[in-house]
């Protein structure tokens, strides 16, 4: 592994947790990939878009999100991009 040591550490991370990750995320992909390809995912979606209040609740959503500690979390890590500094 090359580069500087928060790329090195980075990779090793990733390394390390690749299969706890892939084994705690895929049940969840596998659930959204039924959802996909069963058209649930899009009638949601349609039936969402087309509520009166749509952008109001969609706002609240957003809001949470960018409020939650993994979000967050995120936007401290990309910050420390080299690119960023």
């Amino acid at each position: 592994m090359g580069g500087t040591p928060i790329v090195q550490i980075t990779q090793r991370g990733a390394l390390d947790w690749m299969g706890s990750f892939n084994d705690a995320t895929k049940p969840v992909f596998e659930k959204l990939y039924k959802e996909v390809a069963s058209g649930n995912e899009a009638q949601r979606s349609i039936d969402t878009n087309s509520k009166p209040d749509y952008r109001g609740g969609l706002e609240k959503e957003l809001a949470a999100l960018r409020e939650s500690e993994m979000w967050r979390a995120g936007a401290v890590v990309r910050n420390l991009r080299p690119e960023n500094n």
